[in-house]
Protein backbone atom coordinates (compact mmCIF):
# COMPACT_ATOMS: atom_id res chain seq x y z
CA UNK A 1 0.00 0.00 0.00
CA UNK A 2 1.35 3.40 -0.98
CA UNK A 3 0.55 6.74 0.62
CA UNK A 4 -0.59 9.07 -2.14
CA UNK A 5 -1.28 12.79 -2.23
CA UNK A 6 -3.85 13.62 -4.88
CA UNK A 7 -3.90 17.28 -5.89
CA UNK A 8 -7.02 17.95 -7.98
CA UNK A 9 -9.45 20.87 -7.86
CA UNK A 10 -12.18 19.30 -10.01
CA UNK A 11 -14.55 17.44 -7.66
CA UNK A 12 -15.71 14.86 -10.20
CA UNK A 13 -12.16 13.98 -11.24
CA UNK A 14 -10.98 13.93 -7.62
CA UNK A 15 -13.85 11.70 -6.50
CA UNK A 16 -13.21 9.22 -9.30
CA UNK A 17 -9.44 9.20 -8.79
CA UNK A 18 -9.78 8.73 -5.01
CA UNK A 19 -12.23 5.90 -5.41
CA UNK A 20 -10.06 4.14 -7.97
CA UNK A 21 -6.84 4.55 -6.00
CA UNK A 22 -8.45 3.48 -2.72
CA UNK A 23 -10.03 0.48 -4.41
CA UNK A 24 -6.50 -0.48 -5.52
CA UNK A 25 -5.49 -0.45 -1.84
CA UNK A 26 -3.77 2.90 -1.53
CA UNK A 27 -4.05 5.41 1.30
CA UNK A 28 -5.10 8.64 -0.44
CA UNK A 29 -5.11 12.20 0.87
CA UNK A 30 -6.92 14.57 -1.47
CA UNK A 31 -6.31 18.33 -1.57
CA UNK A 32 -7.61 20.94 -3.99
CA UNK A 33 -5.13 23.85 -3.84
CA UNK A 34 -1.44 24.55 -4.07
CA UNK A 35 -1.47 25.97 -0.54
CA UNK A 36 -2.98 22.76 0.84
CA UNK A 37 -0.42 20.75 -1.11
CA UNK A 38 2.45 22.63 0.52
CA UNK A 39 0.87 22.23 3.96
CA UNK A 40 0.40 18.48 3.56
CA UNK A 41 3.92 17.95 2.27
CA UNK A 42 5.42 20.07 5.03
CA UNK A 43 3.73 17.97 7.69
CA UNK A 44 3.73 14.46 6.26
CA UNK A 45 5.50 12.08 3.86
CA UNK A 46 3.95 10.54 0.78
CA UNK A 47 5.19 7.88 -1.63
CA UNK A 48 3.67 9.62 -4.64
CA UNK A 49 2.06 12.93 -5.56
CA UNK A 50 -0.54 12.94 -8.35
CA UNK A 51 -0.56 16.59 -9.36
CA UNK A 52 -3.06 18.60 -11.41
CA UNK A 53 -1.25 21.21 -13.49
CA UNK A 54 -4.09 23.75 -13.38
CA UNK A 55 -4.91 24.69 -9.79
CA UNK A 56 -6.95 27.71 -8.70
CA UNK A 57 -4.12 29.29 -6.68
CA UNK A 58 -0.94 27.87 -8.20
CA UNK A 59 0.64 26.49 -11.33
CA UNK A 60 1.18 22.73 -10.97
CA UNK A 61 4.61 23.01 -12.59
CA UNK A 62 5.73 25.50 -9.91
CA UNK A 63 4.42 23.14 -7.22
CA UNK A 64 6.38 20.30 -8.83
CA UNK A 65 9.53 22.43 -8.84
CA UNK A 66 8.97 23.28 -5.17
CA UNK A 67 8.56 19.57 -4.31
CA UNK A 68 11.77 18.66 -6.11
CA UNK A 69 13.70 21.43 -4.34
CA UNK A 70 12.71 20.30 -0.83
Amino acid sequence: MARLLLVEDDASVGDAACATLRHAGHDVTWVTTGADTRSELAGDRFDLVVLDLGLPDADGVSICRWIRST
